[in-house]
């Protein structure tokens, strides 16, 4: 039995061109009719979740910046960073040749100095809410999520920060770009929307395909990874969905039998 599915958005339900798919609404609304909670699960902020799904955020849940902020009917919860904590992170990111990315739950913070085209894109590609500010100073007390990102890949780049910050917070690869740093991960978020809603995670379908989604991914009673997961993500026995809409459609079919 399902009563609630989650998924990942960029690299799982999202067109390549970051796009949602043709039918989800109509998705959406058919699991509606059988009792079946849709929740978009991301690292992207909850203004850019509530814009994406404009038609339908009313009835839907959401697990914003990698689980730091879950809404449900309309309520919100927050993990946030220790202010000191939260100053090391970004003046990690930027020694290490990163754009900073610092997250709050209504709005995404980004220096004055970040390149003009790094800015645009959080603004007219990734439609985020974003303040301009001059340094990290006054907004690391309101931090829930900080991010690194390289136009060349972050996979070299991770490695030291994870070492360093491991078994104090959540460092995780969010797709080839972006490196994410939360006190909880996607997992927290799931199991505290589990809780909310009284819904026991096996009975949760949970859609992925990054190391970030990986927590939520090991807690559902129904993990689905995609086919072009990294290796590691695909040798841990999910099953491997090649596209999130057509494994939708075999799940709501089988509601109908």
């Amino acid at each position: 039995m399902i009563r609630l599915i989650a998924t990942d958005l960029d690299g799982t339900l999202l067109t390549p061109q970051h796009q949602l798919p043709p039918g989800i609404f109509d998705m959406i609304r058919a699991f509606r009719g059988k009792g079946v909670r849709f929740a978009a699960a991301s690292g992207r902020q909850y203004g850019n979740l509530k814009r994406l799904f404009a038609r339908e955020a009313g009835g839907m849940d959401f697990i914003c910046e990698n689980g730091a902020y879950v809404v449900t009917q309309g309520n919100g919860h927050a993990s946030w960073f220790p202010p000191e904590m939260a100053k090391e992170i970004a003046r990690d990111i930027l020694d290490a040749g990163m754009e900073l990315l610092i997250s709050a739950p209504e709005t995404s913070y980004v220096l004055s100095s970040a390149s003009r085209e790094y800015t645009d894109a959080m603004v007219y590609l990734l439609r985020n809410t974003v303040t301009v500010i001059e340094d990290d100073s006054s907004v690391v007390g309101e931090c829930i999520k900080i991010s690194g990102y390289h136009p060349n890949g972050v996979a070299e780049i991770a490695l030291p920060l994870q070492q360093k910050w491991e078994g104090k917070l959540h460092c995780d690869i969010a797709g080839r770009d972006w490196l994410d740093f939360t006190m909880v991960n996607k997992g927290d978020g799931i199991r505290a929307l589990a809780e909310a809603l009284d819904i026991p995670l096996a009975e949760i379908a949970a859609f992925g395909d990054q190391f970030n989604d990986d927590g939520m991914l090991q807690l559902v009673g129904h993990p689905y990874i995609m086919a072009s997961a990294p290796e590691p993500l695909l040798k841990k026995g999910y099953a491997v969905c090649e596209q999130v809409m057509d494994t939708l459609s075999d799940l709501l079919r089988s509601m109908c039998v």
